[in-house]
């Protein structure tokens, strides 16, 4: 029996499912074709800004130095973000559309899963999502120094780039993983166990993502080279299966 919450989380799901990616910041220039050399100039300062604000933080990071970093000219950051707080923004934006666009595929799927009630298929589900935050997080070659930018990003009381790439990303992943984590112990999408459930599973992703730096402390490694991401993966798979198991003694 379908239930409204149950209803709510595959109507949450579907609206990250089938958002694209989305473009970040202001533009001043027309959306028109033509542009590709505009993108490419774009995303370089982009990158180069999330390094800098990531190594320096938002108020030591000078426009100048991103811009230098970027090969460009300072002009070039008033064209495409016309300050220093409209580049941060749009470089959170930028990481939050990246997981969205690594994401999608395997929400789909999870919705999918979800509107068809197939219990046998979560484990599936779930680990497809788990996998790919995993993989995409556990490096920094697509986006250099973005685990620096958001440790940056929270540590400022006023900064609101987290709260962004928690809202558009985070919590919908959440909000999936926790109607999945629901339907195989086949209690409503609200059931507070199951989102403990969900909450627990999103959290082991972050072990070789934002929390990378401390697991291999812990572990005594010196990176995730040489098989140590791959039997990490295996552990979170395992433990994954033995709490979609049964419920939860909550």
């Amino acid at each position: 029996m379908r239930t409204a919450a149950h209803n709510t989380a595959v109507k949450t799901a579907a609206k990250v499912a089938e958002k694209g990616a989305s473009g970040a910041g202001p533009r001043r220039r027309p959306e028109g074709g033509g542009y590709a050399r505009g993108d490419e100039v774009r995303n370089r300062i982009l990158l180069a800004a999330i390094e800098m604000f990531g190594e320096q933080g938002f108020a030591s990071a000078s426009t100048r130095a991103i811009a230098a970093q970027a090969g460009v000219n300072p002009p070039a950051l008033q064209y495409y973000f016309h300050n220093k707080e409209r580049l941060h923004q749009a470089c959170g934006q930028y990481i939050a559309d990246r997981i969205k666009e690594h994401l999608q595929a395997p929400m789909e799927r999870g919705l999918q899963v979800l509107e068809a009630g197939d219990r046998a298929a979560v484990a599936d589900a779930l680990w497809a999502l788990m996998e790919s935050v995993v993989d995409h997080s556990s490096n920094e070659t697509e986006i250099p120094g973005w685990r620096q930018f958001l440790a940056q990003a929270a540590a400022d009381l006023t900064d609101t780039t987290c709260v962004l790439i928690h809202n558009e990303a985070v919590q919908p992943l959440f909000e999936m993983m926790a109607a999945l984590v629901a339907l195989a112990w086949g209690r409503p999408a609200d059931d507070e166990a199951a989102r403990l459930g969900g909450f627990m599973l999103l959290n082991q992703t972050r072990a070789f993502g934002v929390q990378q730096e401390g697991a291999l402390v812990m572990m005594g490694w010196p990176d995730l080279e040489g098989g140590r991401l791959e039997r990490g993966k295996r552990c979170q798979r395992a433990l994954m299966l033995r709490l979609i198991a049964e419920p939860l003694p909550v």
